[in-house]
């Protein structure tokens, strides 16, 4: 392979990189207004059943990850690290065989 296509592939990959560390902490930036979203709907859906009483704001987050939109979005955020991880994996890939085609040189 050309020392043009491994560059190129490096740069590729570098940038793909960057777009899913960009996309994950979006998410992570974003987390905290999903989550008082999800609380505020779990204190206005009814009283607290332990209670009886309406709940309080600790009592609603301490059930923030039953609301099913959260549960979603942390879902979200879990894929984006995951995806973070893979592009790592081939940004160091293609910076290694740009090497080894280097070295064999």
């Amino acid at each position: 392979m050309s020392a043009d296509k491994l560059l190129n592939e490096v740069t590729q990959a570098t940038i793909s990189y960057a777009k899913a560390v960009d996309h994950e902490m979006a998410l992570e930036d974003a987390r905290i207004g999903v989550k008082m979203a999800a609380v505020n709907r779990i204190m206005t859906a009814g009283d607290n059943p332990l209670t009886g009483k309406p709940h309080s704001f600790s009592s609603a987050e301490a059930l923030v990850n039953t609301d099913r939109e959260y549960a979603e979005y942390l879902s979200t955020i879990r894929a984006a690290v995951s995806a973070r991880i893979v592009a790592r994996g081939n940004y160091e890939t293609a910076i290694l065989a740009a090497q080894l085609a280097a070295n064999q040189k």
